[in-house]
């Protein structure tokens, strides 16, 4: 039995040969969309769970009041290390965490790196292979270990163990440490960046910290607890530490200690304040694969769906003869059903072949995110396909094969069954299709036009003028004075604190109203050099400096004048810690601080000492930016031979948020094609078996002198009123989907106006009259006495 349904099928398809083609790229495509999709959800499905312990380990956070509201917090105090272990039953293992990207020496060649200062309880409560020496030999302070990667930078092929290298803290004071062992490069799916690995007091020796003193923050603090009945316990203990926190920093003063586990830090990282560690994917960058995938997948499985039952017309004859010789409703839904399955193996074996291309070019779209087609990987894989083949068949095939079955024989072969390829429910299946594409038309657009408002917005200073110049302190004044000279650079301005590159928050009041507002500590020519605009008062200068210092000036954003609730700023008098008082000398246009990622909050600029400015900002022409660039290099390698040179442009400091715009923009482009596709593909195929069915309709209408116009209007009069609603839909539908979107990765991005969408509108106007121009015109034109003589 099964052999006969198997040759009937395989006659079937080979008989329509050119549809089934087409049903097996469409279906291939929306096949590896999901495969891609698939590695997508595994990746973060994945995150820090290489860890053997990552169900019983826990990131120690703290609560802060922000503004009437409560603010999670990475950082906690150094000392809690000291502490919770011997303190808190239940707590097995802990380990404090330190971050530095600090340069590497080895000889005479320097290379940054990112070191991880940890206690040596770490390595027992995460799991880092180590493939060379011993991991134990972290608990020596003079040691370190290295990720593979690290170890053949510094030493290419040459055994490491043994072998020594130097650490320069940020005053450039080398430090003397023997490599112990080499571990295995961590994941990109982790929370985790280190190159060096070393022990917790080699932080406190380098940068002269004391971690007894509860006013020193700590990175991460971790602790393992198998007993999941004991976290409510710990969790409470933790409330002990409060009040010697909050004595010994009054400006960090902490509600509550909270356990965050392992599994979760991923996408904690993401919306804590100083977290330190790298988040998990951005739920966008998580939701939006799969909702193409299925938005694809169905177009795929509609254009299918439609195919059959049209092309079911031409088996009316032999479904009404095998009901007559004693075939059963279900033998014919079986039969269709395996039809279904055949194509949809074959769409798999397309689909895997084009998501050998589609997987490494969806990866390279990404920071951070390595993932490639693997049939080993994931045992979880093979399943997936198995259930992605049956949810395939079912969708695409299951309501053609009861429909066709449904019909008696009589009225089959009398030809009275009222069957018609081409009927309402391909004209909803249709419809759907088209809602999808225009929904994935006008996404593509918006997120084009988004990304090209953020490259053009205005963020309240001259971007495209500056370079940015981290250095060391002691560095400063003879760096300054050398680039000064430089030809082509126009100003140069000292700061501690700069614009996309590091600021703080502190509470701040007047005398009704209390704010948690941005810092930047600056030079005095820093807001001129970086282009500020002013509204009201005046900028610090080089002259006035002195004063200004004495005076504890401020410059405030125009943010915190109106949520302060002033007519005007210049005059007003804020109060810092309940005993500093600030006087605000200018107010400056709003700034994005944190790009486009962020609400623009209040922020102020006060005067830092001259001797803690650790960046240098540079003006210039655009034109310039990369000369100068290159003299800013031989500037540094003279004064700094042994510093890493961090020169960039402005520009590159916000690279981060155009590539995932940029990134975006590409997914839902291709998704926009891929779905346009597919639709103008749908309706080709209609509108091809429609003309089919009523060849000798077109026959007859031309004998009797209908115009090629008119019967091109006839055909495509259903189709056009189709596309007129899907439209209406689609817009609406992609109106709604990308304000969703984009207000959950950016605070800041375009407006959706009415011109995208009849944009969209019109697109899939023009693409779907042409393809039916191009089909029905043949047909219309078509010799009248070829038309009567069909069949």
């Amino acid at each position: 039995m099964l052999k006969n349904y198997l040759l009937v099928a395989f006659r079937n398809l080979l008989k329509n040969r050119i549809f089934t083609l087409i049903n097996i790229t469409g279906l291939g495509i929306g096949l590896s969309v999901c495969i891609v999709a698939f590695f997508n959800q595994m990746f973060n499905y994945e995150f820090d769970r290489t860890h053997i312990n990552f169900r019983d380990i826990y990131r120690i956070n703290c609560y802060r009041d922000m503004q009437g509201r409560e603010q999670e917090y990475g950082v906690v105090p150094a000392s809690l290390g000291l502490e919770v272990k011997n303190d808190i039953p239940g707590v097995e293992k802990s380990s404090r965490l330190m971050r530095s990207g600090s340069p590497v020496k080895r000889g005479d060649d320097i290379f940054p790196s990112q070191i991880s200062y940890v206690d040596p309880e770490f390595l027992e409560i995460f799991t880092f292979p180590v493939v060379l020496g011993n991991p134990e030999s972290i608990k020596e302070q003079g040691n370190v270990l290295l990720s593979r990667k690290m170890a053949n930078t510094l030493f290419g092929t040459d055994y490491p163990v043994g072998k020594t290298i130097s650490i320069l803290n940020d005053n450039s004071r080398e430090f003397t440490y023997t490599v112990g062992g080499v571990f295995e490069d961590l994941p990109e799916n982790s929370s985790f960046r280190i190159d060096i690995l070393t022990h917790f007091d080699n932080f406190l020796h380098m940068w002269n910290m004391n971690d007894a003193d509860w006013k020193f923050l700590t990175t991460a603090h971790f602790i393992l607890v198998k007993d999941k009945s004991l976290i409510p316990s710990v969790t409470s203990a933790l409330k002990n530490y409060i009040a010697v926190q909050n004595k010994a920093r009054e400006d960090f003063r902490v509600n509550r200690f909270t356990l965050i586990q392992l599994d979760d830090v991923g996408d904690n990282s993401r919306t804590i304040w100083s977290s330190g560690l790298f988040p998990s994917l951005h739920p966008a960058a998580v939701n939006a694969p799969p909702v193409m995938a299925i938005l694809i997948l169905l177009i795929a499985c509609f254009n299918f769906a439609n195919t059959s039952i049209a092309t079911f017309s031409r088996r009316l004859k032999e479904i009404g003869l095998r009901k007559t010789f004693g075939g059963q409703r279900r033998q014919l839904v079986t039969q269709f059903m395996i039809e279904t399955l055949i194509v949809c193996l074959f769409a798999l074996f397309a689909g895997l072949l084009l998501a050998e291309f589609l997987v490494p070019a969806y990866s390279s779209l990404w920071a951070y995110m390595s993932i490639k087609l693997t049939f080993t990987g994931y045992g979880f894989f093979w399943i997936f396909l198995l259930l992605l083949i049956l949810l395939t068949g079912f969708i695409a095939g299951v309501y053609p094969a009861l429909y066709i079955s449904s019909f008696t024989p009589a009225s089959v072969l009398k030809g009275t069954s009222g069957f018609r390829g081409t009927g309402k429910l391909s004209s909803v299946l249709l419809s759907l299709q088209f809602v999808f594409s225009t929904t994935a038309l006008v996404m593509g657009i918006v997120f084009a036009r988004n990304a090209d408002y953020q490259r053009r917005l205005d963020m309240g200073y001259d971007r495209d003028k500056l370079l940015v110049l981290p250095l060391p302190a002691e560095n400063y004044a003879s760096m300054k004075t050398e680039i000064e000279a430089l030809p082509k650079v126009i100003s140069v301005a000292g700061t501690m604190n700069h614009i996309s590159f590091g600021n703080y928050r502190r509470p701040v009041k007047d005398e009704q109203k209390q704010l948690e507002v941005d810092v930047l500590d600056i030079g005095p020519e820093y807001a001129r050099t970086m282009g500020l605009r002013l509204l009201e008062g005046r900028l610090f200068d080089e002259s006035r400096q002195a004063a200004d210092r004495e005076n504890n000036s401020v410059i405030v954003n125009q943010k915190l004048v109106d949520d302060f609730g002033w007519n005007e700023g210049t005059g007003k008098v804020l109060t810092l810690y309940d005993t500093t008082k600030l006087n605000v000398i200018g107010v400056v246009k709003d700034f994005y601080i944190g790009g486009v990622w962020r609400k623009i909050e209040p922020a102020m600029l006060r005067l830092s000492r001259s001797d803690s400015y650790s960046i240098l900002a540079i003006r210039t022409n655009p034109p310039d930016m990369a000369g100068v660039l290159e003299s800013l290099k031989s500037v540094w390698k003279n004064l700094i031979p042994n510093g890493i040179f961090g020169g960039r442009l402005q520009e590159e400091l916000l690279q981060e948020e155009k590539d995932i715009n940029n990134s975006i923009m590409k997914v839902n482009f291709f998704l926009a094609v891929t779905a346009t596709l597919l639709s103008l593909i749908g309706i080709f195929n209609l509108v091809s078996l429609d003309i089919i069915r009523r060849t000798k309709e077109i026959g007859i209408r031309k004998i009797q002198g209908a115009p090629v116009p008119l019967l091109m209007y006839l055909i495509s009069k259903r189709f056009l009123i189709i596309l007129t609603i899907a439209s209406v839909l689609g817009c609406a539908g992609g109106y709604y989907m990308s304000l969703m979107l984009m207000d959950s990765i950016w605070d800041y991005f375009v407006d959706i106006s009415a011109g995208i969408l009849i944009s969209a509108a019109l697109i899939m106007f023009t693409a779907t009259i042409l393809t039916l121009i191009f089909k029905i015109a043949r047909a219309a034109m078509r010799n009248p006495a070829v038309s009567l003589r069909y069949e």
